[in-house]
């Protein structure tokens, strides 16, 4: 597996706790609450492309409605291997933080 950056790493944590909701504007607000990170809408973007042409996430273009002027939204959702890659990372950083409950 090729070693995810932080922000992709927080990117695909998001998708996966958002579900069904996971397009841009959410990941971004996702992001801000719970990763206290605020990227840009087009850094969030390059990642995600860059995260689909790994093939860790897929998208979906919802139904266009009248709120959003009549414009569809694209949503994102996590591909096996994606889930297989936070798998790993999860498992890694468990290895990694093993002794820290001793110093505190």
């Amino acid at each position: 597996m090729k070693t995810l950056t932080r922000i992709e790493e927080h990117i695909l944590l998001a998708i996966l706790n958002l579900k069904e909701n996971a397009y841009l504007v959410t990941i971004r607000e996702y992001l801000i609450e719970n990763a206290r990170t605020d990227q840009s809408f087009g850094t969030l973007y390059v990642a995600l492309k860059r995260l689909e042409q790994q093939g860790l996430i897929s998208n979906y273009v919802g139904e266009a409605t009248a709120k959003r002027g009549g414009k569809a939204i694209k949503y994102y959702e996590l591909t096996d291997d994606g889930v297989n890659s936070l798998q790993e990372v999860m498992t890694i950083n468990e290895k990694m933080w093993i002794n820290f409950n001793d110093l505190v």
